[in-house]
């Protein structure tokens, strides 16, 4: 390959991609099918984003594809990495050294001084593929998660820019960078458990938690129980904006005990005698607080 602008630019005598497989939503499907297209005129791509979408492609398109997965929480199958013609390849938004969930939020729990995105290989387990591409940029001092999930975005954006002639142009495998996965890689249980606390926690505690995990994660929010009662951080009404709630304070923070369910009695008392029903926005239900809990996929019935 020829450099271009410091890229690796395919020459004219290489074969040429003819088919992509991108796994996103659809509007972020969409804007890199745009992208890519003015690249490559000639390309075929195809859009998937769920599971279901993706196990369903026939086979005789993946021996003639690349996959490209961006910021998909679908894990691949390796019966589909083995069927790809031209390999697959995902865009992590974290570091190598933040593998795995929510690598913006423990990157600033454990205080980084640098995040970034990586390009890699798709391998069978997550986050475990050779890498090909990186954006590294430092963390502003003083930075909540928030604040650091919009520098990702502009990390993603020359990243995916880039990579993109590498990637829907030539077939060739992209270069391998003498860069390994390193760090703790942190689950969904991870999250969950670290976003709970007691009551009596510090105030330099509490600070550090808002500023890491405050940002409205769906897969965990900050919690804490008290005489059987689970509060969550809530800083404004939001979709619980016609709800009735019962208010708590940490350190300035705002949490509240909260239900979706209409209550026949008072909603201090419902909170008092029904802890176990309170709702945590997003995906997860907490089944026992006070001995320590389990959690199970909230049921869309």
């Amino acid at each position: 390959m020829a450099q271009k602008n410091g890229v690796l630019a395919p020459s004219l005598s290489m074969a040429v991609i003819q088919s992509v497989i991108i796994l996103s939503t659809k509007h972020d499907g969409e804007q890199l099918a745009t992208l890519y297209r003015g690249i490559n005129a000639k390309l075929a791509i195809t859009i998937v984003s769920s599971h279901v979408e993706l196990i369903k492609l026939p086979r005789s398109l993946l021996k003639k594809s690349r996959l490209i997965s961006f910021l998909s929480t679908v894990i691949v199958p390796k019966d589909i990495l083995n069927h790809l013609k031209f390999e697959a390849y995902n865009f992590h938004p974290g570091t190598p050294t933040r593998a795995g969930l929510a690598s913006h939020n423990f990157a600033i729990f454990h205080k980084d001084e640098y995040f970034g995105t990586t390009l890699h290989k798709m391998a069978e387990f997550v986050d475990t593929g050779p890498i090909v591409g990186v954006d590294i940029f430092r963390i502003p001092k003083g930075s909540n998660s928030l604040q650091l999930s919009n520098l990702v975005i502009g990390s993603l954006t020359r990243l995916v820019s880039n990579s993109a002639e590498n990637l829907i142009v030539s077939n060739e495998s992209l270069p391998i960078l003498p860069i390994v996965w390193g760090g703790a890689k942190y689950n969904k249980k991870d999250l969950i458990e670290i976003t709970k606390f007691k009551s009596n926690i510090k105030k330099f505690d509490l600070d550090l938690l808002v500023r890491a995990f405050g940002d409205g994660n769906p897969m965990a929010q900050l919690r804490f129980s008290e005489n059987e009662v689970i509060y969550y951080y809530e800083p404004d009404k939001g979709e619980f904006k016609q709800s009735t709630s019962i208010e708590r304070y940490l350190h300035g923070y705002r949490f509240v005990c909260r239900s979706s369910n209409p209550l026949p009695m008072g909603l201090a008392s419902f909170c008092a005698k029904n802890p176990l029903k309170n709702v945590v926005t997003g995906l997860f239900d907490f089944a026992d607080e006070k001995t320590g809990g389990t959690w199970s996929k909230r049921s869309n019935k």
